[in-house]
């Protein structure tokens, strides 16, 4: 049997193989099929472009660098069409990764999308099929080779230069396609935009993908989400880049770098390492994560016992559904090397890792156990993509427009409510009309009194302002939180080298959070120009007196007041999708506000809820852990210049306190890593997490609705915020770009008084399911 580079270096591990012998590997992507049809056309007969062969030889050098099979044509002629399709057909074959960019001019028309050839003669509509490149006969035919990943790269969004030619079933741009299973395809713009071809030897699109590629061990989704923000500064927001259709799995560019492995040992005995973690925490949700974790360890029947004193005692037990059995927590004889694997995959709970193991062992002892997980992760994704389609829904309802039931059918064309959306639109649209009809009335309607007393100019200027803010709210994405529980703040071996941010997140206690609504993204720079355009808002830092300004950060890891600084000018270079900054808590509550329009509903979030969004179902003092399994060692990158730390996961996962900020700002204490940002980022930059929430760890803090107290004690244990205590300073969570490692983890939590305002400070929203 042949095995992968994970299998080969775990097996290595677990018989004890010199680790030198198994860094000599070239790639950790060696075994994967990779083909890849690249297709540039510049020398149009009418309307010809500069770069796009350009870019087509550029990415073909790229790929095959990354051992990519490359197809490459150059200015295709009609009759070459159906030539480079059987080509890259007859290269795909089953679980291959199949990848089709194309740069040039694209045009849709009634929903179909087509790459015209550089000699096509275009007059009328007619012609374009037969003279161009379907986009869906490229999807097909990755479909039918059955390739395991197939990728769709469209720098295909330039002026259509055949318009003239065309009836109104022509749209500008590209038209959305909806991918099948298995695909990602990203379009140099948003569908019905149109894209740029760049000022220099490659298009905007192209040189930002060929830069972003290169990077290692950044999951494709990722990376595409990237090349969007480097699009989007590149045009100053005029292109945006668009993404459609999901992976089942994660696909790196380059996993790693020539494989040079450091391995950490792990410990000798997992099962008793869990079990000293619950006893040390000593509450019911620890002891049932032990259970669930070893239900048959060594541990499990004091585990049981411990429960029992505690349910004795009053202390609320959680109730969590018992995960799939798991196999025994022993480390694997070294002889046995399908239980290596598995020990492994195991830890990880990943569909990839499961679909490795079956890989290497189809008939291993574990296999029905592996086939019943994937089979569980499957049920919980569509599980995942109901609820999505019905938070899109509720949207539609919220807003209650043309335009958000039109968007709610654009994304779900078969969804469950369409027949709703119809009617909705069919209502609105009936409504409408008898509107115009009662428009010719005309002067006999104007002559009549009106109820309120209000003068003509006021009104138009109270229904702008309402039209703003609906549109603020439509905006807004939310996720629902289910209700549940969980042990909230710092464990006893949760230790960092600042012993007051510690003392602060304990004593570690057991809490029950209520449905809830929490903000995808903190709230942006775009979001907040709204309000302050509709309402003439003044921020704390903008106002005259003794203390405007905002506090910005100096050399040395010092914070100072700039009394010209505030949110529009934080002292460095932000857009709108970049989360709003220098805004107080009380400035807070006055966008809150406005939005709500008098009514309940948006809030700041109680920190037991922030903290509960956080960990994204994690019990780790990070979502992510800096001592984790072998795949976590392996996917290590960014390190930092500190020889004598280990090098730090976090850059990895979030935008915090880094060797970038160290260089710049000779900042003090930071993590032994890089994550290239040394101020804020835009939303959406760095990965989500478990509940797929972003930048709940680092980029900005986030102000919460509690008044501060020193720790936890006497905290609601119902997850409400802590209206007692000092209600002149705010809580603030989840560290920022300048946080180092003992404030950048779910439990880290600080104070600063209700008007304070800084450069790395900001908010997210909060709402009671509706």
């Amino acid at each position: 049997m042949r095995f992968n580079l994970f299998a080969r270096v775990l097996i290595g591990v677990a018989l004890g193989f010199p680790l030198s012998l198994l860094a000599q590997e070239p790639s950790p992507r060696s075994n994967e099929h990779r083909v890849a049809l690249v297709i540039g056309n510049s020398s149009y007969a009418h309307s010809p472009l500069k770069n796009p062969v350009n870019d087509a030889r550029a990415m073909r050098d790229k790929l095959k660098k990354m051992d990519f099979d490359v197809i490459i044509r150059e200015n295709m002629k009609a009759r070459d069409i159906g030539g480079a399709l059987r080509e890259f057909r007859s290269k795909l074959k089953p679980g291959s990764i199949a990848l089709f960019f194309y740069a040039g001019h694209g045009l849709q028309i009634r929903g179909e999308n087509y790459l015209p050839a550089v000699d096509a003669e275009i007059s009328s509509e007619e012609d374009v099929p037969h003279q161009s490149l379907n986009v869906n006969t490229v999807l097909n035919t990755m479909e039918d080779s059955k390739a395991g990943v197939n990728l769709v790269l469209l720098d295909a969004c330039r002026n259509n230069p055949f318009t003239r030619s065309f009836r109104s079933g022509a749209g500008a741009g590209l038209a959305r396609i909806q991918a099948p299973s298995g695909t990602l395809i990203h379009y140099a713009t948003r569908p019905g935009s149109v894209a740029e071809d760049g000022d220099g030897v490659n298009g905007t699109y192209t040189a930002a993908l060929l830069a972003q590629i290169e990077e290692k061990g950044v999951p494709i989704e990722q990376a595409l989400k990237r090349v969007t923000v480097r699009v989007k500064n590149a045009t100053k927001g005029k292109q945006e880049p668009w993404m459609e259709g999901s992976l089942t799995g994660d696909f790196y560019f380059i996993i790693s770098g020539p494989t040079q492995i450091n391995i950490q040992s792990a410990p000798a005995d997992a099962d008793t390492a869990a079990w000293q973690a619950a006893e040390a925490a000593n509450t019911a949700a620890a002891y049932q994560a032990y259970l669930n974790e070893y239900p048959k360890g060594v541990y499990a029947a004091a585990a049981r016992v411990k429960l029992a004193g505690l349910a004795a005692q009053g202390q609320p037990q959680p109730q969590q559904p018992q995960p799939p059995p798991r196999v025994k927590s022993e480390l694997a004889p070294p002889e046995d090397r399908d239980t290596a694997l598995w020990q492994q995959v195991q830890a990880a709970g990943n569909r990839d890792y499961y679909e490795t193991y079956l890989k290497e062992f189809p008939r291993g002892k574990y296999a029905p156990l592996a086939r019943a997980e994937l089979k569980r992760l499957a049920a919980q994704e569509k599980e995942l993509q109901v609820q999505a389609e019905k938070q899109a829904w509720e949207k539609a309802q919220q807003i209650n427009s043309e335009e958000s039931y039109q968007s709610y059918l654009t994304e779900y064309p078969r969804g469950s409510y369409v027949a709703l959306a119809q009617a909705a639109l069919k209502k609105m649209r009936k409504e409408e009309a008898a509107r115009i009809a009662q428009g010719k009335l005309g002067m006999r309607d104007q002559q009549r009194p009106t109820d309120d007393r209000k003068t003509p100019t006021e009104r138009p200027e109270k229904k702008k302002q309402d039209e703003i803010r609906q549109a603020a709210i439509g905006e807004l994405s939310l996720a629902r939180l289910s209700a549940g529980d969980y042990p909230m703040g710092a464990a006893a071996d949760d230790v960092t080298d600042n012993p007051e941010a510690d003392e602060a997140a304990r004593p570690q206690h057991n809490v029950r959070i209520g449905n809830f609504e929490l903000a995808y993204y903190e709230v942006t720079v775009g979001q907040f120009r709204k309000f302050v355009e509709a309402t003439a808002y003044l921020t704390e830092a903008e106002r005259p007196g003794r203390s405007p300004g905002c506090h910005v950060a100096r050399n040395g890891g010092d914070f100072v007041i700039e009394r010209s600084a505030n949110w529009r000018s934080p002292g460095f270079a932000q857009t709108d999708s970049h989360p709003v900054v220098c805004v107080s808590w009380n400035d807070t509550q006055a966008y809150i506000a406005w939005l709500n329009g008098g009514a309940a509903g948006y809030r700041l979030p109680s920190e037991a809820e922030w903290e509960y969004a956080a960990r994204g179902g994690s019990v780790t003092p990070r979502p992510w852990s800096d001592t984790g399994n072998f795949f976590a060692r392996v996917f290590q990158s960014n390190k930092g210049t500190d020889p004598d730390q280990p090098p730090s996961r976090t850059c990895r996962n979030a935008n915090v306190a880094d060797e970038t900020l160290k260089k710049l700002l000779a900042w003090p204490v930071t993590h032994n890593c890089s994550d290239a940002q040394a101020y804020s980022s835009s939303g959406g930059y760095f990965g989500r997490n478990g509940f797929s929430l972003y930048d709940m760890i680092g980029n900005v803090w986030e102000w919460t609705q509690d008044c501060w107290n020193p720790n936890h004690s006497g905290a609601p244990l119902d997850g409400k915020a802590r209206t007692s205590g000092d209600c002149a300073q705010r809580v603030i969570r989840g560290g920022s770009w300048s946080s180092g490692p003992a404030y950048a983890r779910s439990a880290a939590r600080q104070k600063y008084a209700a008007s304070y305002r800084a450069s790395d400070l900001g908010f997210r929203l909060a709402k009671n399911p509706s």
